[in-house]
């Protein structure tokens, strides 16, 4: 009977040794939950776009929503990261309702508490569409500027 024991709780070992390893992984709280969210509105003619930003310690994410007079509207989400005063986000995107999601990069440009949007060249390499980095980006040529509104929930 004893050895029958005893091989069951070799057999067990590294089942309870797996499920009490923390993996590299602190148990405490994560130091990147905390954030800070705006939210921004501009209007070009017709056209609208929301913006809300969710800037945490190592990222910024968010969303981003261009309602296109007489187009399908865009719809996606942004991630990314300020650099300086620029941030630079790529941006999963649907057109529409048809299914298909799209990514491009943008960048905004943070002045007196306004995000202006970008415009640059762009090139793909291996399927991924960014800025080339010869060529400025030019935001004074952006069709947004995002202005602070009041965040609704």
């Amino acid at each position: 009977m004893k050895p029958s024991i005893l091989f069951s709780l070799l057999l067990a070992f590294p089942f309870l040794y797996s499920c009490n390893r923390q993996g590299g992984h602190s148990s405490g709280p994560k130091s990147d939950t905390s954030s800070t969210k705006t939210c921004y509105i501009a209007i070009d003619g017709k056209d609208t776009a929301t913006l809300t930003v969710k800037e945490y310690a190592k990222k910024t994410g968010g969303t981003l929503v261009l309602n296109l007079d007489k187009k399908d509207n865009n719809n996606g989400q942004i991630e990314g990261n300020f650099k300086g005063d620029t941030l630079f986000v790529d941006y999963v995107f649907q057109i529409g309702n048809k299914g298909r999601w799209y990514r491009n990069p943008l960048a905004f440009l943070k002045k007196d508490g306004n995000l202006i949007m970008g415009v640059g060249e762009m090139e793909t390499t291996w399927g991924k569409t960014y800025f080339r980095k010869d060529v400025p980006i030019d935001f004074t040529k952006g069709r947004f500027s995002f202005e602070p509104v009041d965040c609704k929930e």
